[in-house]
């Protein structure tokens, strides 16, 4: 394990001090286990192997075992390790290093879920990252933009623009950073992704989709008319949505008490009173998938 870069992205990345200093006691333990070695060489094979993260989970539950560290601090420090390669990759297609850092913040926004809803210092999302390691997502304001394909069966038009399947688009992610999530920055972080993708676009509007349960269209009947997320959704077309027996994104709202029945959930913030408003009365959740498009200055296919 390389240390060094372990505490360069602690430090650029601003890790809480307390999960620092485990991420590099869990990192002694590892030496002192025998598993550092075992480690490094998942990293190699992860970079061998297309990026399949699957392919670690026995060698992350391995070591853990060895080691006697918990298996999500574990995949912390493999996904740690295994950001070097990526960073010097983004660097090398010209990504400017402040952008770089700020998009290996999500390790950080992780690292603190995990906390919250595990009660352990590590990552238990470890199969999100695999594009951060092949260099296709950045944060870019408050939003990450991922770079994909538009995977809808049919087009979607709107007007004279027509966006067909296998078209790119940017996937938009949002990460739990805390940051102001209101209409402004929302639309701070577009501005920057148009200019940022400005050469790849030719003069298009930037194309973004998003699949998300924020995008759910009855959250609009559980949360405030003045809610970012209501605000956020109608930045989207929303084209299809779904609805689940199961709350499958609990743990956003109510962190490690998600599991609790309905009756037991926290209060602590309007949204978990609203929703726990909600479910208490019998009602479902669910997702849905919007279509964005951007042209430097405004949204053009906005609802709201």
């Amino acid at each position: 394990m390389d240390l060094d870069f372990m505490k360069l992205l602690m430090n650029k990345t601003g890790f809480p001090q307390e999960a620092g200093e485990e991420a590099l006691r869990c990192a002694a333990a590892l030496a002192q286990s025998g598993q550092e070695a075992a480690l490094d060489s998942g990293v190699d094979s992860f970079y061998r192997q297309d990026l399949n993260i699957q392919l670690a989970e026995p060698l992350i539950q391995t070591i853990a075992r060895e080691s006697s560290v918990h298996p999500y601090t574990v995949w912390l420090l493999f996904l740690i390790q295994a950001a070097k390669p990526a960073v010097a990759s983004y660097l090398e297609k010209g990504v400017p290093e402040d952008l770089v850092w700020e998009t290996f913040r999500d390790l950080k926004f992780k690292v603190m879920e995990c906390k919250n809803v595990q009660g352990v210092w590590g990552n238990f999302v470890a199969f999100w990252y695999p594009i951060f390691y092949s260099c296709d997502i950045l944060k870019l304001g408050r939003l990450e933009f991922e770079n994909t394909v538009y995977k809808e069966d049919t087009p979607y038009v709107w007007g004279e623009y027509v966006i067909r399947p296998g078209d790119p688009v940017k996937s938009v992610h949002i990460p739990s950073s805390r940051e102001p999530f209101d209409q402004a920055a929302r639309l701070d972080s577009y501005k920057r992704a148009y200019g940022f993708f400005k050469e790849e676009l030719q003069g298009k509007p930037l194309v973004c989709v998003c699949d998300s349960w924020l995008l759910y269209p009855r959250n609009r009947e559980i949360l405030s008319p003045t809610s970012n997320i209501v605000s956020f959704s109608s930045d989207f077309d929303v084209i299809r949505w779904e609805e689940s027996e199961e709350f499958h994104d609990a743990w956003r709202v109510f962190g490690g008490e998600y599991q609790n029945p309905p009756a037991d959930l926290p209060e602590n913030t309007s949204m978990q009173r609203a929703f726990k408003k909600w479910l208490m009365e019998g009602n479902k959740t669910g997702s849905g998938f919007g279509v964005l498009l951007f042209d430097g200055e405004k949204i053009l296919n906005r609802k709201g």
